[in-house]
This record gives structure tokens, sequence and C-alpha cells, in this order.
């Protein structure tokens, strides 16, 4: 069985260290970089997953992020961003540039072990039935949306969405249950494919960055409709 290689990113050597030798002794194949150029550099080894701290010693992980996703080559690798802050700030910017994940440090090793097998799961996932074979059954339509789950595409008025793939998935869940109400619990369990340890909060940053990019700025929503205390649904 090919060990999945996991690239571990952050200045503090201990910490990189205790991950490494917590990762290595359950199987996975690790590298390791202590600075942002070094961890672009590094990505170009295709890892399966990338632990990116926020706070690195030259660039940010906020900005490695984006290059990584702007990278046609690297644009796909998911990424757990490691803070060392618990501020809502951080994770939206995290998520909205296209991280998987967050883990706030102090952490358990064996939660983020959790959380690395989660987002691989997460990666592997197919997200169309084999079954989906006739093109038509491949295409979503609602008012003004099309999503060709085949290509992984969504467009609003002919114009491509900037969807990262998750955000891509939870978007595909909302249309293809566009009469009924989806709890946060069941996006994350749709989307995860099993039971996570993702806080259900995360579903709120994953939303609020999909109603960005379909042009909403604030109530009342014309495109996903909150049903409070509940979950989220096709208006």
């Amino acid at each position: 069985m090919v060990k999945k290689k996991i690239l571990i990113v952050d200045d503090e050597k201990n910490i990189v260290e205790l991950i490494k030798i917590n990762l290595e002794a359950n199987g996975f194949e690790t590298i390791s970089a202590y600075t942002g150029l070094e961890a672009l550099e590094k990505s170009n080894l295709l890892p399966d997953l990338i632990l990116l701290d926020i706070m690195l010693p030259d660039i940010d992980g906020f900005d490695v992020c984006r290059k990584i996703r702007l990278n046609e080559k690297t644009e796909n690798i998911p990424i757990i961003m490691l803070t060392a802050k618990s501020e809502e700030t951080d994770k939206v910017i995290g998520l909205g540039l296209g991280a998987d994940d967050y883990v706030t440090k102090p952490f358990g090793v064996r939660e983020l072990e959790a959380r690395i097998k989660t987002v691989l799961r997460r990666a592997e996932k197919p997200i169309f039935s084999r079954e989906d074979t006739d093109e038509n059954r491949n295409i979503i339509e609602f008012k003004d949306l099309s999503l060709d789950k085949t290509k992984y595409q969504a467009t609003k008025n002919g114009r491509e969405l900037d969807l990262t793939l998750t955000e891509f998935k939870i978007l595909k869940i909302l249309l293809e249950n566009q009469h009924k109400v989806m709890s946060r619990e069941g996006l994350l369990e749709e989307v995860l494919g099993d039971k996570s340890s993702t806080e259900t909060r995360t579903i709120d940053v994953h939303i609020r960055n999909i109603r960005k990019k379909l042009g909403e700025d604030g109530e009342p929503y014309e495109y996903i409709e909150t049903i409070r205390g509940i979950g989220y649904r096709m208006k």
C-alpha cells in the first residue's frame, strides 16, 4: 500500500518534529518545510496533503495557500491550516483562500490525525455517481445557475464561479436537494462522507464564501436561504 505523503510547514522545529514522529508512526510519509518559500518549493513534490502554519518568517500561510491554489500543478492538494489564533477572521480568510480545514494550536496529535484522515477521505471521494453517464443528468440548473457535475464547474449567467472543491460539493448538495432543508450536520456528513470532528460552523464559513462568489452582499439572499437553528436550502 502506497503511503500518503504529508508536507508539514511550520517555523517551530519542535512542532514539526512532533507531528513528523507521530504521522510516520501511523503509516504516513512526511516532508518538512520551515518557511513559506520552502513550502512553495516542496509543494511541487505533490504531497497528498499540506499542514500549513499561518505564522511563517517570510511569507505567511495565507499567501502560501493562495499561491498553491493559483498553481495548476498544486491547486487540488488538500490544505489544513495551523493557527495559534482562535479568531473567526483567520478561519474565514483561510477557508476563503481555499483551505480545506483548520486546526487551532495547541492541538492534540490524535485530533490532528483524525482531521488529516477526514480531509484525505474527502479529497478521494468522487463527487458524482458512475451511473450519471447521461449528459443531461450531469447538469443541474437553478434560476441563472448551472452546475456540471462531471466538469466540476458552476456558472452564473454563463460566467464560471471560482469555487473551491469543498464549496462546489456544498453547492452541488444544496442544488440536488432544492426542496429540502439541509442541516449543518447533514452537509458535513455528505461532504466528508462520514461523521466528522470538524466544527459545524465550518459550513457557515463556506456558505458565506459561496454567497460572496454568487454576488450576494447581505440578506435577503436570492439563492441560499438560512433556516435559523437548522441549516440551509436553495431559495
